[in-house]
């Protein structure tokens, strides 16, 4: 049975449209937050845990990892689940950062609109960054990622989402060759699309999500 739209909190015109005005995607998180967990879990939503699985075998003990666009703590949660690892989370959402404080799994969290760059990070403070389910909401994530390069160790690890509809439309594997190209990274892997939100009646099986991991050069 599919969950529909009723779940999701006003702010946006809809969850597929998506927006890159930062005060009007604060505001919709901060509604949605106490019941985003329930809503995503019906769902269906993976992407924490195929994340975590993609960063997860390239990780040490002990790794300090930037989770960008934390929100409420769902991929935070997994990884810290899975392996020893420091975590920090920043958002722009409030409501959301007061969620995933409750978890207790963050040493640090932040607030913090992710469009504007530099991020308040000091340069290579970590050995690892992840970006899940937030790329829909930046308008220029080239400079955001090229960002999370400085805040990332020399080789260290980005991994990130994004969906494949916007992958197609924006010509999403340009902007990760381009950053290779630059001297930034080298991809490891950039996956198939997966699965997205399959209970949400606006996505099913049309719209996935493209799972990228790079290392920091």
């Amino acid at each position: 049975m599919q969950a529909d739209s009723k779940h999701e909190p006003q702010g946006l015109s809809s969850l597929k449209a998506g927006s890159t005005d930062s005060g009007r995607v604060e505001s919709y998180y901060d509604d949605w937050a106490r019941s985003y967990d329930q809503t995503l879990r019906s769902w269906h939503y993976q992407a924490p845990e195929d994340a975590a699985d993609l960063l997860l075998p390239h990780l040490e003990p002990g790794a300090r990892v930037l989770d960008v666009g934390c929100g409420t703590g769902l991929f935070g949660e997994v990884l810290s689940q899975r392996a020893n690892c420091h975590l920090q989370g920043i958002d722009i959402s409030a409501e959301a950062l007061k969620q995933a404080e409750a978890r207790g799994i963050y040493g640090a969290l932040l607030r913090h609109d992710l469009q504007q760059v530099p991020l308040p990070v000091e340069a290579a403070a970590h050995d690892a960054a992840a970006a899940i389910g937030v790329l829909t909401y930046i308008e220029d994530a080239d400079a955001l990622l090229r960002d999370l390069c400085r805040c990332v160790r020399s080789g260290g690890l980005i991994a990130f989402t994004q969906r494949s509809d916007r992958w197609q439309e924006l010509d999403f594997a340009a902007t990760v060759q381009r950053l290779e190209q630059a001297g930034r990274w080298h991809v490891l892997q950039i996956s198939e699309p997966r699965p997205y939100l399959p209970g949400h009646e606006d996505f099913g099986e049309d719209i996935g999500v493209i799972h990228t991991l790079c290392r920091v050069t």
